[in-house]
């Protein structure tokens, strides 16, 4: 069984990360060399690894401080059990449901002479591993950090071995505790989507709200840091009598040779006898619960009247049908509106100290400043919305039929370009209101935050499907690696993101440093030069792009 388990787990993992790499290398994927783009992407995503790393790191230190200041050191690892669980669990509970319940190679699995219960554990031992990186992306910074306040704020000379065994222990049973929780919530999501009408649509709310919750809490971070930092000793007593396992395990953890390994014992073997009981469970009626269909309530038929609309707007339609169809492509492509949403409901929040603190930071700038800060952020926040970059992608081997129909190949890049704006537009169109309500714009500075996020939309839409008719990919089995794994996404992200910057540069520099420099020079700036790249993204999809999109 474990032999059989173990190769299910290698087969899927090195599955995982040879489709990865063979999806940003583009269309040359049997060329197995290293890439620039390649290259590109893993330095990104390494430097992403690292700040977060060093992020969890300095607020560990910072809070660890106040715990050792007010007495309360042993609460420092339950902290960081609860935070760094929490924030795997938040990342994976989807992921669950895909990697253990709607795997699309389950009934192949399953039509084999491999028992459910061997599936199930190396779906399991797979969502493992992915949760042991997300836990210690907080978890080893925070051990770091622990290990350098007892050394310096208490003192010590050694760590005790009961608090480095707590440590290394923990690594390992945190993302254990977390792939039980999010093997059951899964599954649970799963049978609670299953059951209603617009499934789609549930799973996008569901994951809008989730994200919306996380990004008002950035919005309140230093408040809550604030608060935790001055009220961490009703935390510490809180959690004595309420969680007695976590006070105990933080007593176990503690630099100081009087405290034994034992006191930990008890939620270690928690998590472990948790564990086991879900997989049991899950076992028992793993083959029912992937086989069994749940039929959600059919929507009755009601007739109507037939409209019809011109090839444009059918296009159209068909792009944003397409797109509002798919939760991964909404939830992964789309988020930039609500980073938008979540600027206008920052402006709300924090409006007046913006009207107020601007002014004394730039005592020289024109009136205009206030209006070009927030066009520019918004129309950042709106560019990566990157619906665009995989859009021709995702015709996948079905591309021959939109090609055999008699529309022009620039009808079908506008209908696509165009997704982009309509995409950012809810967001767009809540912060330039909340603009007007709470900051002191006037009539032109309120059309700058309106229209200057649209026309950068509609360069980066267009720049997505440019940038897609070079790097196409059409041999996908699933949507999302095109949507999260191609080169096409990461390229659109880096250039509308550096070409967005350039003309908010321009115009923000001399606003904020000379007092004459006129609102209609600044606007000016920014508005032709999106029209200019607008044009130019035009012009190449009318020459080169109509003959690259007839040879693919």
């Amino acid at each position: 069984m474990f032999s059989t388990v173990f190769q299910l787990v290698k087969i899927k993992i090195s599955g995982d990360i040879s489709s990865m790499i063979s999806f940003m290398r583009g269309r040359n994927s049997k060329d197995q060399s290293i890439t620039v783009g390649t290259a590109i992407i893993l330095g990104i995503i390494i430097i992403a690894f690292a700040f977060m790393m060093i992020f969890s790191f300095g607020m560990a230190s910072v809070i660890g401080y106040q715990m050792y200041a007010k007495g309360c050191s042993w609460l420092f690892y339950p902290m960081a059990f609860l935070v760094s669980g929490t924030f795997a669990l938040m990342g994976t509970v989807f992921a669950a449901q895909s990697y253990l319940y709607d795997a699309k190679d389950n009934d192949l699995l399953l039509s084999m002479p491999i028992k459910p219960s061997s599936v199930l554990l190396s779906r399991m031992m797979a969502l493992y591993l992915l949760n042991f990186l997300y836990t210690n992306l907080l978890f080893i910074p925070c051990g770091v950090a622990h290990f350098i306040l007892s050394r310096t704020v208490a003192f010590s000379i050694l760590m005790k071995p009961s608090s480095i065994a707590c440590f290394w222990i923990s690594m390992f049973l945190i993302p254990l505790l977390v792939t039980a929780l999010s093997s059951v919530f899964g599954y649970l999501v799963g049978r609670l989507s299953a059951r209603i009408t617009n499934k789609n649509v549930f799973t996008v709310m569901l994951g809008f709200f989730v994200i919306g919750f996380m990004g008002l809490l950035t919005l309140r971070f230093s408040d809550i840091l604030n608060t935790l930092m001055n009220r961490i000793n009703v935390v510490a007593y809180w959690i004595k009598p309420h969680m007695p396992l976590l006070y105990w395990y933080g007593i176990a953890s503690m630099p100081v040779p009087e405290e034994l390994f034992l006191d930990a014992v008890p939620l270690f073997a928690l998590i472990i006898v948790f564990t086991a009981i879900v997989y049991v469970v899950l076992s028992f009626r793993f083959s029912k619960i992937i086989t069994k269909k749940v039929s959600p309530k059919k929507k009755k038929y009601v007739r109507g009247q037939l409209k019809s609309t011109n090839i444009q707007s059918a296009l159209i339609f068909k792009e944003v049908g397409y797109f509002l169809s798919i939760p991964s492509y909404v939830m992964n492509a789309g988020m930039s509106t609500i980073m938008a949403v979540l600027l206008g409901v920052g402006i709300i929040m924090r409006g007046n100290v913006i009207n107020e603190w601007l002014p004394k930071m730039f005592p020289d700038a024109s009136t205009n400043l206030l209006a070009l800060a927030i066009g520019s952020s918004l129309s950042l926040s709106c560019t990566m919305n990157d619906v665009t970059a995989p859009t021709i992608s995702l015709e996948g081997r079905t591309i021959w039929i939109l090609k055999s129909t008699p529309i022009k190949p620039m009808r079908v890049f506008f209908a696509k370009a165009l997704l982009a704006p309509i995409v950012s537009l809810p967001g767009v169109c809540f912060t330039a209101v909340a603009s007007a309500l709470v900051l002191n714009l006037n009539t032109l500075d309120i059309l700058f935050v309106f229209a200057s996020p649209l026309l950068a939309c509609v360069f980066s839409g267009f720049l997505g499907v440019c940038v897609n008719l070079k790097m196409p990919r059409f041999d996908w089995t699933n949507e999302i690696t095109v949507i999260k794994q191609s080169l096409s996404v990461i390229f659109t992200l880096l250039l509308s993101m550096f070409f967005t910057a350039v003309p908010f540069v321009v115009a923000i520099v001399p606003s904020a440093y000379l007092e004459d420099f006129s609102s209609l020079s600044a606007y000016g700036i920014c508005t032709i030069y999106f029209i200019l790249l607008i044009v130019l993204e035009i012009f190449f999809l009318s020459t080169d792009g109509k003959k690259i999109w007839n040879e693919l």
